[in-house]
């Protein structure tokens, strides 16, 4: 009977929004897709937040750096989905983001340019 409610290929049935409990991304805090999550040890106590199985599946997942688009792969959520709760986890102090540096130094651009031009 139970598998008459679960269709492969419809996904899963907790929509996105529940997870998040309707809510969508802050402006408090810009997490790009390539912002590094990192869980922080040890692990501070969070009585304000109730933690729900994603954010301790997130805190599990982030004890190395990992990228916002990697953890929604992962974790099978859309990325709007990974940016609520990970801005959850940090605004109790619960992980620490790196965000990606958003100046490319001529340098760099230079040796983009040379390792094309040999292809």
């Amino acid at each position: 009977m139970d598998e008459a409610w679960y269709d492969e290929e419809a996904g899963p049935i907790v929509r996105p929004y529940t997870i998040t409990r309707g809510r969508t991304p802050t402006g408090k805090t810009r997490l790009d897709t390539a912002s590094q999550v990192l869980t922080v040890e040890p692990r501070p106590e969070t009585p304000r937040l109730e933690l729900t199985p994603e954010h301790r599946w997130i805190l599990d997942a982030c004890t190395r750096p990992v990228s916002l688009a990697e953890l929604a792969v992962q974790l099978g959520q859309p990325l709007g989905v990974v940016r609520v709760l990970c801005g959850d986890l940090l605004e109790h102090g619960a992980v620490f983001v790196r965000s990606p540096r958003t100046e490319v130094s001529r340098e760099i651009l230079e040796q983009v340019y040379r390792g094309l031009c040999r292809l």
